[in-house]
């Protein structure tokens, strides 16, 4: 599949159908490129592909001839990569590598780029100052997306959409105190501020990350900015002062540090509980079937998303528990990443049943052999704390 992969990008190159490339699923000596994005430029020395390879910290961009490039994805693909997708003018095809290295392939509709970017700029957006991201280097001086950052930016701005709804429901009449927790590259810290303060909030927002040089860079953009009550720390999620923690945003921690970043949140007491799972490993190896269901446990793609929607339903039934209301939405299309999962959790203003609740997730837990969970064992160990002698 590999080779058919390469032909139908090497075609597109010929045919004058090509839009973009983009590789993800990084493993090995590469494991930390999060994305590489393949685009057609000229350069004086003539037509060329351009790879910028996304890091976590940085973008290194590299040119190659037509054959130099088909020669590098042919290597890469498969064995330091396991995601491909191929956007042309007529479709979208996308070759997927599982854990075991067997390749799943799939093709769609395409999505016209040209028409989807001049919508992006034409649509009426929630956000409106956009200053900061010129200085992050998601915009040109011109205010428009630069080569390759077109998904950042409809991300940003999708993302204050998803936001925009419950942050409308919280009182205004006292100080909001925001905690993005992992803010990396501060993309969405900066976005949560300024819609914050175009919401005419009284916000206070706090980015927490590990990395002391990003710590510097978000600091420094802030204070150009003027964003005299946005902050950046180097922490991690347990480190991080959450008293009076009004808002806890949590994206794409990795595996159980989603658990603990909920957990964190629902003993501030947070009105609003934002986090992306990603990297669900804990319950993979704990699953078995119930008899009922066998079908569905046959493959091991299968089973990887079945543990992954076991996983988040049981966050959020911890959550209601806990006295949040919950609900599980598309955060970034599957393009851009496979971890594409937003859970929202509001303060429920009702009575609510815990024990019955508990109860409930205990038992789904049950169905599927699941005996340890992270959210689970740290809720629960409230749960037996608050109730001694048993």
């Amino acid at each position: 599949m590999i080779s058919r992969f390469v032909t139908e990008f090497q075609a597109s190159l010929t045919e004058d159908s090509f839009r973009k490339l983009t590789l993800g699923k990084f493993r090995g000596e590469s494991a930390d490129i999060e994305h590489v994005y393949v685009r057609r430029v000229v350069l004086k020395e003539g037509e060329r592909l351009s790879f910028v390879y996304r890091y976590s910290n940085r973008d290194l961009t590299q040119n190659h001839t037509f054959e130099e490039g088909i020669d590098l994805l042919t290597r890469t693909i498969g064995a330091q990569c396991l995601s491909a997708t191929l956007f042309t003018s007529n479709q979208r095809q996308q070759l997927i590598f599982n854990r075991r290295g067997k390749p799943r392939w799939s093709s769609g509709p395409a999505e016209e780029e040209a028409v989807k970017e001049q919508h992006d700029r034409v649509k009426s957006r929630l956000l409106k100052d956009e200053e900061f991201l010129k200085l992050l280097g998601v915009l040109d001086p011109q205010g428009k997306p630069k080569m390759q950052m077109g998904d950042k930016y409809r991300q940003i701005h999708h993302f204050i959409e998803l936001l925009a709804p419950p942050i409308r429901s919280l009182k205004r009449g006292k100080r909001l105190r925001v905690i993005d927790m992992g803010a990396g590259k501060g993309y969405l810290t900066f976005a949560i501020y300024a819609f914050l303060a175009q919401e005419q909030f009284d916000v206070e927002v706090l980015g927490i990350e590990r990395r002391s040089s990003l710590v510097e860079l978000c600091n420094n953009v802030a204070a150009r900015c003027g964003f005299e009550k946005l902050k950046f720390e180097i922490g991690d999620i347990f480190s991080v002062d959450l008293k009076s923690a009004d808002v806890l945003v949590a994206l794409h921690a990795c595996d159980t540090a989603t658990d603990d970043a909920i957990y964190r949140g629902i003993n501030a007491g947070a009105d609003l509980i934002l986090v992306a799972p990603c990297c669900h490993k804990e319950l993979r190896p704990q699953l078995s079937s119930p008899e009922s269901m066998k079908p569905l446990f046959r493959h091991g793609i299968q089973v990887d998303r079945m543990a992954e929607t076991i996983t988040d339903t049981l966050r959020t039934m911890y959550l209601e528990a806990s006295g949040y209301i919950t609900r599980i939405q598309e955060f970034i299309a599957l393009e851009h990443t496979m971890k594409n999962l937003l859970i929202v959790a509001t303060k429920n203003p009702k009575q609510w049943d815990r024990e019955k609740l508990l109860d409930d997730a205990t038992n789904f837990a049950a169905q599927f052999g699941v005996k340890h969970q992270r959210l689970a064992d740290l809720v629960m160990s409230d749960e037996a704390s608050a109730k001694p002698g048993e």
